[in-house]
């Protein structure tokens, strides 16, 4: 099995061959990064070989579109690429051979690359949470614009009749005025865009298993079950609980030297959808009453000695636990059982 790694750029690759049984390392050079070519320089190499890239922007794109010219496709950690590399002169070949050689070596293993269809439904979840998070943006900065020329916006939605009419006589000139004007014409197509995405996020979320047993948690609705549920995928990739706490990010960093621990600020380098999702959820679990009584506790628990940041990142984490459990045992989840006092 030969390996090839490829070091992707936006217009060209880079491409790396390595051969374990003869210990050869060549530098095939660059070729341009479209579907023909790209495919027609990976058939040339003869024999069975093995495609070896990074995770990134383009690399389900790039593997999907090789992957019938090749036995097998490796997305492998840019970060354990990094540690690999250490301190050594980078350049577009280099890396494209040390993918190509890592991977020979077994120094390198391929991450789970999710199915067509949990993509798709990525780009459904993250693509409208993107829109509302653009009308989000678009009203504090009108609201932020009004303050700056000493007006006080009134509480409530901007897209009300009382606030648009509020907005229509606000005395703002010059570029100012033009400002608010463009804002207010962006706000109600975000608004429509996000809102046009919604109905169908929930027929999906409905027909979805994984986000069906999900929205049985109280406080966990077709948005938040959808996204985590897509970001998520095969639970059986994760061993334990602790793999998918560790998948998101919300895990402490660690550091332990001499019998001595110390624990410094999250590691925030998992999947920021899924971060997102938990921590969302657990802002639900905050306001709402009707929830699950022991992430309750847990929330008041911490925040009562830690405050409120520390309290949502520790509910989180005992949020993903109790869906781990959930989506590996098949069960919905079901309240706690009353305690005798």
């Amino acid at each position: 099995m030969q390996y090839v790694g490829l070091d992707v750029h936006k217009s060209f690759t880079t491409m790396g061959l390595f051969d374990p049984a003869t210990g050869e390392l060549k530098d095939l050079g660059n070729v341009p990064t479209r579907e023909g070519e790209l495919t027609e320089a990976l058939a040339r190499i003869g024999g069975p070989k093995t495609v070896v890239l990074e995770a990134g922007r383009k690399s389900h794109w790039v593997a999907a579109m090789v992957e019938p010219v090749s036995q097998e496709v490796w997305m492998v950690d840019p970060l354990e690429v990094r540690r690999l590399q250490g301190r050594k002169p980078k350049t577009d070949r280099r890396d494209a051979a040390a993918l190509a050689r890592w991977a020979g070596q077994g120094a390198l293993s391929p991450l789970w690359r999710p199915d067509a269809q949990t993509m798709n439904l990525r780009e459904l979840t993250r693509g409208r949470a993107g829109l509302v998070r653009m009308e989000t943006k678009v009203r504090n900065m009108i609201r932020s614009l009004c303050a700056r020329h000493g007006l006080e916006a009134p509480k409530g939605d901007l897209l009300s009749e009382k606030l648009q009419a509020w907005l229509e006589e606000a005395p703002l000139g010059g570029y100012g005025g033009k400002m608010l004007e463009v804002l207010r014409a962006l706000l109600p197509v975000l608004r429509a865009a996000a809102q046009s995405l919604t109905q169908p996020l929930e027929q999906e979320a409905r027909a979805h298993a994984q986000a069906r047993r999900l929205m049985t948690i109280p406080g966990i609705g077709p948005v938040l079950g959808l996204t985590m549920a897509a970001e998520i995928g095969d639970i059986s990739r994760f061993p334990g609980p602790a793999h998918l706490r560790s998948y998101s990010g919300l895990c402490p960093r660690v550091s332990a030297s001499g019998g001595r621990t110390h624990t410094g600020p999250l590691t925030k380098s998992g999947n920021r959808w899924l971060r997102w999702g938990a921590v969302l959820g657990t802002q639900q679990i905050a306001n709402k009453t009707k929830v699950d009584p022991r992430l309750k506790r847990l929330l008041r628990r911490v925040a009562f000695r830690w405050g409120a940041n520390p309290a949502k990142v520790a509910c989180a984490r005992a949020l993903l636990d109790l869906i781990w459990h959930l989506l590996t045992k098949e069960e919905d989840w079901q309240p706690p059982l009353a305690q005798a006092a």
